[in-house]
């Protein structure tokens, strides 16, 4: 017989938060013993298709009467920090929520803090769903097949938002080299159309608080440099990496692999890349599974996006500075992004067609 997680997952009845809310009632280890939205006519409806007995509008009823093994928090940015808190002091083993986790670094800071403290497994849910096979290339390269890392690049820049998919390109940057990022030099462009903070204000790089693209340099450790060029144009590329022995390539639909260097070096094609990719959400789901079970954080961590956010934060910062070199961490933990108002408030609030969704999915009953 399987084992049973019990799992809540908070923000269940929005556009993302039914994707987690699907793999979780279709997982036969898993047991949605919780939903929790304030959207009531929606949620009755996901909890009727899915089998969820329980439902609540908020947080504290949960709390207050459950204690699932894992928490699922898909809310808007604003109410992140407040829920992660919230589960790790009540005793939840891990918790998860989406990017961008916060709006105020000091908030990141306290996130990850309280969570270490009560030994709580923090992750940041992106699903990589942009970059298939992101766990099988990440072995390949602790295999060895780069070998010591000398160069790495986001090619495509880091378009739309710095702190939404950008957290994502900046994670994978620090999971394939295994290095972190010492130095920033930032640039900004203005934020896009229906992008800007809602607090208004604007200067020469535009609304200094609002998520924005950007791009530059990252010093990483051992003396490497990432190269952040402007966006211009589309790429499928999130992020390159060369080493000694070979590059790499994350991108849709399948990482580019290249073994050896100079005139040698040759595409090749591991056997994982000959079976399908599997679901994203599936695969998000048993990472949190393994977290409950070991107690040790998954790649895609609060810990890592964590670090994201203040590189994010970095480049921005520098950018307003004239694109002075910045050491990290930063000195000032009142640095803020705030991202688009879908992230920042939810569909409910600001229009799903905000971002180009087309709203929740509608479940057949």
């Amino acid at each position: 017989m399987h084992r049973k997680y019990s799992i809540a997952v908070v923000g269940g009845a929005g556009t993302w938060g039914s994707r987690y809310l699907r793999a979780y009632a279709e997982h036969p280890e898993c047991e949605v013993i919780a939903l929790v939205d304030r959207a009531r006519a929606r949620r009755r409806e996901f909890a009727e298709h899915y089998g969820v007995r329980v439902a609540y509008d908020g947080l504290e009823e949960l709390l207050a009467s459950e204690l699932p093994n894992i928490v699922s928090i898909v809310l808007p940015v604003a109410e992140n920090p407040s829920a992660v808190i919230a589960c790790a002091e009540a005793g939840v083993k891990v918790v998860s929520c989406e990017k961008p986790m916060a709006v105020e670094l000091r908030c990141a800071d306290d996130m990850v803090r309280v969570c270490s403290e009560r030994g709580t497994v923090f992750c940041c849910g992106s699903v990589y769903s942009g970059a298939p096979y992101l766990r099988q290339t990440l072995d390949w390269v602790e295999e060895g097949h780069l070998g010591r890392i000398t160069g790495a690049a986001i090619p495509g820049g880091l378009p739309h938002e710095v702190a939404g998919g950008g957290c994502v390109q900046l994670t994978i940057l620090r999971l394939l080299t295994g290095l972190e990022v010492e130095w920033v030099e930032g640039w900004v462009l203005p934020p896009e159309p229906g992008w800007s903070s809602p607090t208004g204000g604007s200067d020469s790089l535009g609304d200094s608080a609002s998520d924005c693209p950007a791009y530059g340099r990252l010093g990483l450790s051992g003396g490497v440099i990432c190269e952040i060029p402007r966006p211009e144009t589309a790429t499928p590329c999130l992020v390159a990496a060369t080493g000694e022995r070979g590059q790499l390539f994350v991108s849709s639909p399948r990482p580019i692999l290249i073994a050896g260097a100079g005139a040698a070096s040759t595409p090749v094609s591991p056997g994982f890349l000959d079976s399908p990719p599997g679901d994203c959400f599936t695969a998000l789901i048993e990472r949190l599974m393994r977290a409950f079970d070991t107690g040790r954080e998954v790649y895609d961590s609060g810990h890592g996006y964590h670090q994201a956010l203040e590189i994010a934060m970095a480049l921005k910062l520098s950018a307003q500075r004239d694109h002075e070199r910045l050491p990290l961490p930063l000195a000032d933990r009142l640095q803020r992004i705030v991202p688009h108002p879908y992230r920042l408030r939810g569909g409910d609030v600001a229009g799903w067609e905000s971002i180009g969704y087309r709203g929740p999915p509608r479940v057949s009953r």
